[in-house]
């Protein structure tokens, strides 16, 4: 488990540290859903973060297609626990084949 507010002040601070860190490896991690959308190519996703007021970084989950109803129950400020592979930062920390961990 990496908490989450270690995670993005770790990217927020140095990018190259923090890949070494994380990226291509799983992480899990707890936060505050901030959206839950679509990107342009129809991928869903979910923000989580500490609850920070303009948070940037977030921690960016991508699901995949058989996540769609669980991720369709979440709501702006719920907690939840996630699970994926860190692929990086990108305005965000994106993290791909993400799953709810109950």
């Amino acid at each position: 488990m990496v908490p989450i507010g270690e995670l993005l002040g770790s990217y927020k601070d140095n990018e190259i540290r923090s890949d070494a860190a994380y990226k291509d490896k799983w992480i899990q991690t707890t936060g505050l859903v901030g959206d839950v959308k679509k990107d342009i190519l129809g991928s869903i996703y979910v923000t989580v973060g500490t609850g920070a007021v303009f948070e940037i970084p977030t921690v960016q989950c991508f699901f995949e297609k058989d996540q769609t109803e669980a991720v369709s129950s979440l709501s702006k400020g719920n907690k939840i626990t996630v699970r994926g592979r860190v692929s990086g930062l990108m305005m965000n920390v994106l993290v791909k084949k993400c799953v709810l961990v109950q």
